[in-house]
């Protein structure tokens, strides 16, 4: 299917600098095909914009998205303070309350203009469900592309480390689910 939107300020960001005051943008099958301004090709669709500004997408690199729903606590902290204060809440974090997390981030973000987003997510509380799944299904909601991390921590509070034993997973069980979610989802990318 081939959308035209019409009638918008279109910024190409190319290295030319080209805008296009009186312009329009062609998509085919959601894809960007042309931009341009004058003669407008053929859609199936046309959509007028009435003058708005149409820009590419910004593209956040590194976000934690879970931790939108405590973002509010120990501000004041030094990191790892807020690091210790905030691994016992993130420890029962579930599918449900990453999903909210994920929807309420993602909608923040877009309204700022980002279009695509990486989230590395290194908190699986065991029977938290899928986490992964439950922030993909909320950038599917809004249209956002993600890109999901899966990382993990194997350092424990009883080794030294700073998150709470119950979030520490076996290497073998990290793969394994890295595997799964890789086949399920291609655009996954792996982090330590």
């Amino acid at each position: 299917m081939k959308l035209l939107l019409a009638n918008a300020y279109v910024v190409v960001m190319d290295d030319a600098g080209t805008e296009h005051e009186s312009g329009w943008v062609l998509l085919e099958d959601d894809v960007v095909a042309q931009a341009g301004d004058g003669a407008e090709p053929r859609a199936d669709k046309r959509e007028d914009l009435g003058g708005a500004l149409v820009t590419p997408g910004l593209v956040n690199t590194h976000h934690h998205l879970y931790q939108t729903l405590t973002r509010t606590r120990a501000q004041q902290a030094d990191l790892f303070t807020w690091l210790k204060t905030l691994y016992p809440l993130w420890a029962r974090i579930d599918a449900e309350a990453e999903h909210a997390a994920a929807r309420t981030g993602l909608a923040e973000l877009a309204l700022s203009g980002c279009s695509t987003v990486f989230d590395h997510h290194y908190v699986f509380p065991r029977g938290a469900g899928d986490l992964i799944e439950a922030e993909m299904t909320a950038a599917r909601e809004l249209g956002v592309r993600l890109i999901p991390s899966r990382g993990s921590m194997d350092l424990g509070e009883s080794d030294g480390g700073l998150p709470p034993d119950s979030l520490v997973e076996e290497a073998d069980e990290v793969l394994a689910d890295t595997e799964r979610l890789a086949s399920r989802h291609p655009e996954l990318v792996v982090a330590p």
